[in-house]
């Protein structure tokens, strides 16, 4: 009985919201000059609050290494506020799964490292119409990955991809 009450519950709470989510896309150009994708879904749960599912790729590698994959998946919490019509702030905060391959150059091994993390972040949000919008966010996802095995300069060759220009649609 108590997970039918939930249920019941939490499809009252996201047909209350004043849309059911939204789908983005955005690219992000990384510390050093890598190109990050980033696409994400999000479910609103109660009006203004959603739960974001996202997937960060890389889609260019570096000239320092023969072979780099970096891949984030994150799984936030939002909220949309309204600032002035048109405009609205959405931050964010969750956990973000980062996994990593890289093959140095003259280096036949590959090298991997995984590892989850506490991140936040905030969009800004200008809206076309009802439906789409266009945003330029930042999320906070902290040191580079400390990849074991590479040296202090390989290291500081790895995107951190912190800003993100996209659009949204919302449905």
């Amino acid at each position: 009985m108590k997970k039918i009450l939930l249920v019941v519950m939490f499809l009252f709470s996201t047909l209350q919201a004043d849309s059911l989510g939204n789908v983005g896309i955005g690219y992000s150009k990384g510390d050093n000059d890598g190109d990050m994708v980033t696409a994400f879904g999000s479910l609103n749960v109660i009006a203004g609050a959603a739960l974001r599912l996202e997937y960060t790729k890389n889609i260019s590698e570096h000239p320092e290494f023969s072979k780099e994959d970096v891949s984030r998946y994150g799984l936030f919490a939002t909220y949309e506020l309204s600032l002035l019509p048109g405009f609205s702030a959405t931050p964010k905060i969750g956990l973000v799964k980062v996994d990593g391959e890289f093959t140095a150059l003259g280096a036949a091994k590959k090298v991997t490292d995984s590892e989850t993390k506490f991140t936040y972040g905030l969009e800004l949000d200008y809206y076309f119409n009802n439906q789409f919008s266009a945003f330029l966010g930042y999320t906070d996802y902290g040191d580079k990955l400390d990849v074991k095995n590479l040296s202090e300069t390989e290291k500081s060759a790895l995107d951190s991809a912190n800003f993100i220009l996209g659009f949204k649609l919302h449905l």
